[in-house]
């Protein structure tokens, strides 16, 4: 992310000395001289990303450095706000006239102070930098290591965390219960509540289920929505709508967009009503939302199913209150079943070297038989090809933390997954987080777009700036 931030100051600042060929001579060479520093800086912040997480004085030069940037770029900005003509068009041509139109003596001197205030920092930075050149001299860019950490990267991991049908392990037992449960005859609505904790697999089972052509063919009509945390009544009901009408290529119902929310509970009731329905709500996060479109589904002359994945057994237990009900309380992996899935992921094609089986098992314990963990684990140490050393300097990072609770373990296996991205991964993979998980409509999927590409290439400074200092 840093690294992102400082090549784009470096291109502006570029673009801003050709243009400014009248430059006073001490505010030029101080440009000149943050440009020339921050160009060098980039290549190593592309070593400190992998680096940082494991060493926490880098983590906070790193900081700094991304600070910096910021600075110098609002200092940049202010200059062409406080110089250029205002009738001058586009941003070449506000540069060309900025030292005619000059008004404030104050305002330059002050911009000047502040260049030579970031030219400083710099120079701080700089210094601190060359330390950890040394320390880290073998990953600097054109090494041999940093070239096999590339390599390893792209070859090893591919589609890792993809849950094809031959990967998922353990998965059987409870598939075969929930389709025994779909597949009953009995008239009315069913109500089937898989809970458990964050990354057990509850929407990997559904999906599976879900997917299976069994179920397919048993029913007329199937709806898979995510309600997530924030949902809104409205925009449920919404989509559940659309998910029908698309399933039977129909026009969407006329003014759905203003129709309130009992006119589409009773436009989803009438659509399924005589109909065989299964309707998937995953991620369901608190009981007003079960309760909000309960009574969306008919209860007497259908045959209808609906599957809530959830991690509250409350919320499980109030969609219980249905007379037909069932509900599954998805458990860790065992032991066997661990161990297969993790020698899958971390020795694809192969299996686990002698020398390698105990620090494996003392993962393995760790885990304590959590797919999301295991998943992810194994599939990062399959980059690592096989070398001990990085296996156990891998088991060491993980510490104690797999023993806190479910979501300081999931907020450091995924940290874990995150820092051992090449650079230039990381700020597509903040890209990508800015979409929405729901985000259907084009124009939504639109904007999301165009705001995240601008975060990436750093002109959203504040939005990237609070990214970035949440990750640290």
């Amino acid at each position: 992310m840093a690294e992102s931030v400082v090549c784009f100051l470096f291109e502006q600042l570029s673009i801003w000395l050709q243009e400014q060929q009248k430059l006073i001579g001490g505010l030029r060479h101080d440009a000149e001289f943050i440009r020339g520093e921050m160009g060098q800086m980039r290549a190593f912040l592309r070593v400190a990303d992998a680096k940082e997480e494991s060493d926490l004085q880098l983590k906070e030069w790193v900081r700094q450095v991304r600070e910096i940037a910021y600075d110098a770029e609002d200092v940049l900005e202010k200059y062409i706000f406080q110089f250029a003509h205002h009738h001058a068009r586009g941003f070449r041509g506000s540069l060309k006239k900025m030292y005619t139109t000059i008004k404030n003596l104050n305002a330059r001197d002050e911009i000047t102070s502040e260049i030579q205030a970031i030219r400083s920092r710099v120079q701080n930075a700089s210094q601190s930098q060359q330390r950890y050149k040394d320390m880290y001299a073998t990953m600097l860019p054109g090494s041999s290591s940093t070239r096999a950490t590339a390599n390893t990267w792209y070859d090893g991991r591919g589609d890792a965390l993809l849950l094809e049908e031959t990967e998922v392990v353990g998965i059987e037992k409870p598939k075969k219960q929930l389709i025994d449960w779909l597949s009953a005859t009995d008239c009315g609505l069913k109500v089937i509540s898989v809970v458990g904790m964050a990354g057990l697999g509850k929407t990997t089972l559904v999906k599976k289920v879900y997917d299976d052509p069994l179920v397919k063919v048993n029913f007329d009509h199937h709806v898979w929505v995510t309600v997530s945390e924030s949902f809104r009544t409205e925009q449920l009901l919404h989509d559940i709508i659309m998910r029908l009408v698309e399933e039977v290529k129909q026009a969407p119902p006329r003014g759905l967009e203003t129709m309130t929310d009992v006119g589409m509970r009773e436009f989803i009731y009438n659509f399924l009503q005589n109909n065989n329905y299964i309707i998937v709500l995953d991620d369901v996060w608190s009981i007003n939302a079960w309760e909000a479109i309960r009574y969306a589904f008919p209860r007497s002359s259908s045959r209808g199913c609906v599957i809530i994945t959830t991690r509250s057994s409350d919320i499980a237990n109030a969609a219980c209150s249905e007379s037909n009900c069932h509900k599954y309380p998805l458990q860790p992996l065992p032991a066997q079943e661990s161990k297969v899935l993790f020698n899958r992921k971390a020795f694809p094609g192969s299996s686990c070297p002698l020398y390698l089986k105990e620090i494996s098992e003392s993962i393995l314990k760790r885990c304590e038989g959590w797919p999301l963990a295991i998943v992810l684990i194994g599939s990062l140490l399959a980059t690592k090809n096989n070398r001990i050393e990085e296996w156990q300097t891998f088991n060491q990072s993980l510490g104690s933390e797999l023993e806190e609770d479910n979501f300081k373990r999931m907020w450091k296996l995924l940290s874990l997954s995150y820092y051992d991205l090449p650079y230039y991964l990381k700020s597509c993979f903040l890209y990508l987080s800015i979409f929405p998980r729901r985000s259907h409509d084009r124009e939504s999927y639109h904007n999301s777009s165009v705001d995240s590409r601008r975060i990436c290439r750093g002109k959203t400074r504040e939005d990237a700036r609070t990214n970035s200092r949440g990750l640290s």
